[in-house]
């Protein structure tokens, strides 16, 4: 396992009851405990899924997070896109609070991402130069939505969760669509490996996901470990520094 692991997807922080086989409510320490247990280096964070009302109560549980472990965690924010001006509000005092990228959930918040209702909480998470880590999967969360949105920030930076072929095609076309490992395949991930080589970066999705299921993924792949690196470490600590 690699010592220096940068992990893009965890969930932190208390969470509404929303599924009925999970109870993903986390507290700080837990995640820095089960960090250190894996040999994660540093982790972006952010708020579990919750009513939109309580978000910004959340977004200010992830910033006090990153006060007390500056070197551990990297925070993002969440909204509720239909909130519309709220939403646009909560953009800007996270960027207040120092966060550096938002987190949504197209499936959880239901919203399509190409709707044109949310041009302008994209123009503005475009124009405050955040990162944004959408859910990807299918329905509102279908990776190729995602398209419209690029087509008119094309340098817009976005880390799509959960790769899958539909993240591999969008990531193909546009220079920084990145793609988190979290939920997938080895054949999924070495078939990434041919097609986006410096645009994989890991992810758990900690507490859904078992932290030794995903770094497994990674290691049990047939790719060299000069890409396993790059997967672990190096394609993400690019993104955080540009």
């Amino acid at each position: 396992m690699k010592k220096d692991t940068l992990d893009a997807h965890v969930h932190l922080g208390p969470s509404d009851e929303w599924l009925p086989y999970v109870e993903p409510s986390i507290e700080t320490k837990s995640v820095i405990n089960s960090m250190e247990r894996h040999d994660i280096k540093k982790a972006i964070v952010f708020p579990n899924p919750c009513v939109g009302d309580k978000y910004p109560e959340m977004n200010d549980h992830i910033a006090e997070a990153v006060d007390e472990y500056p070197e551990k965690l990297i925070g993002f924010g969440r909204v509720d896109p239909r909130r519309g001006e709220e939403a646009l509000k909560e953009v800007e005092r996270c960027v207040k609070l120092g966060l550096r990228g938002i987190k949504l959930h197209p499936f959880v918040e239901t919203f399509r991402p190409d709707h044109p209702n949310f041009e302008i909480l994209f123009d503005t998470i475009y124009e405050k130069d955040l990162l944004l880590l959408p859910h990807t999967g299918d329905g509102f969360s279908s990776p190729g939505l995602w398209k419209k949105v690029l087509e008119e920030r094309k340098d817009m930076c976005i880390i799509l969760a959960h790769l899958n072929e539909g993240c591999i095609s969008v990531a193909e076309g546009y220079e920084n669509v990145f793609v988190d490992t979290s939920g997938t395949r080895v054949y999924l991930l070495e078939y990434a490996v041919e097609k986006i080589p410096n645009k994989i970066v890991f992810g758990s999705d900690y507490p859904y996901l078992n932290y030794e299921v995903q770094k497994t993924v990674i290691e049990a792949a047939d790719i060299s470990e000069e890409q396993k690196r790059k997967v672990f470490v190096d394609n993400l600590k690019s993104v955080l520094e540009r």
